[in-house]
């Protein structure tokens, strides 16, 4: 007999009445994007974001997602953590394999050069298509599919798929260009995420320069973190320093991460970001996140994309010209390895400067946080 999981309503946190730094994002509103006007007005915010304030975060409005829609996805990810350690940790990530879809739980290890235990938990749910129709799921995912999975695939198919024809045509290439790279229906490292925030004591919070997650770059493409209330998310602007994302209803918040970053050779920028101790308001909130992370297809080589502006701007050398896609580093490897690297070790966190690197692609791991909490140490 299936077992049953009523969801309780989710009741969204008060926002913080602390006065914080805040950011401003240009804003892409959706609902202008199928008339041949509008797009070309999306595309020219997107290029002011990257070229005027050097930065690789939108605010995306009018997605097509209701609030209601929203904070059910939201009540879902509270059910979820509602459940004893043991269910929670029945479908685990093999994060030591390179593995990212599946449950990591909090507390399993220490912040880097402390004490202190990790305070994230999370829930990497993989794509709903005929390749991920035998990977193990929850059960309260499973009762729960029809809901999960429409708002998983419209995520890619409302939202992403939009964002990747808009990041297309402002590098001047074929408007399926990454649509192609990021197809829904093929393999991919993609994954709808309910993530988990605990609260710390002022005395562990200290010790870990207020950091909940370090100044860090994301792993994929794109990733897509719906508006929440509990501050705590700051990007870090072309002046070095960090300002927080304000709340707004409905919207999503939208950033480059590496993989895209490494095939428009940083002119579609992979922008340094952090999660940092909330206001004292909400220090005692367990903080929930909803998130969409989007990757090429395992498959797809990660080369730089043929783009005339890359090419006029002088962003493509005649080294990369001569790459071979044969022998070139997938985004499957480049994925599972970082993970391997990130999540499969004991601790969290490298000293600042450390690099990561697979092949012939190269990031920072830590960006070195100065203990102000405004500005980078490097």
């Amino acid at each position: 007999m299936a077992i049953s999981y009523p969801i309780p309503k989710w009741d969204r946190p008060t926002p913080t009445t602390h006065e914080l730094n805040w950011a401003e994002l240009t804003e892409l509103p959706l609902n202008i994007f199928d008339t041949e006007e509008g797009k070309a007005e999306l595309v020219k915010r997107v290029k002011h974001a990257l070229e005027v304030e050097d930065l690789g975060f939108w605010s995306v409005t009018n997605t097509g997602f209701s609030e209601e829609e929203i904070e059910h996805q939201f009540a879902l990810g509270q059910a979820f953590y509602n459940l004893p350690l043991e269910e929670r940790k029945s479908n685990s990530i093999d994060a030591k394999n390179g593995g990212y879809l599946g449950y990591r739980a909090a507390y399993e290890r220490t912040i880097n050069g402390t004490d202190v235990l990790d305070n994230m938990e999370l829930l990497n749910i993989p794509k709903y298509t005929k390749d991920f129709s035998e990977t193990p799921r929850h059960e309260i995912i499973k009762a729960h599919e029809a809901e999960i999975s429409d708002f998983h695939r419209r995520c890619w198919y409302d939202v992403a798929r939009k964002l990747f024809v808009l990041f297309a045509l402002a590098l001047e290439l074929p408007e399926n260009y990454f649509v192609d790279r990021h197809d829904y229906e093929k393999v991919s490292q993609d994954h709808l995420r309910y993530m988990m925030y605990h609260p710390r004591s002022e005395e562990d919070d200290a010790k870990c320069n207020n950091l909940w997650s370090w100044a860090h770059t994301d792993y994929g493409s794109l990733t897509l973190l719906f508006s929440q209330t509990v501050s705590g998310l700051q990007v870090k602007f072309a002046d070095g320093i960090y300002r927080d994302i304000k709340p707004k209803k409905g919207s999503i918040v939208v950033n480059v991460a590496d993989t895209l970053s490494f095939m428009t050779k940083g002119y579609l920028r992979s922008t340094i970001h952090r999660v940092t101790r909330p206001p004292p308001d909400q220090a005692h909130i367990h903080r929930i996140g909803i998130l969409y992370g989007c990757r090429p297809n395992d498959d797809v080589p990660v080369v730089v994309a043929p783009s005339p502006l890359l090419e006029r701007l002088g962003y493509i050398t005649p080294e990369d010209k001569k790459v071979d896609e044969k022998s070139a580093v997938t985004a499957g490897e480049y994925v599972a390895a970082r993970v391997k690297a990130v999540h499969g070790a004991q601790t969290y966190g490298n000293a600042p400067g450390t690099k990561f690197k697979h092949g012939n692609l190269e990031v920072l791991e830590n960006f070195g946080d100065a203990k102000d909490g405004s500005k980078d140490s490097i």
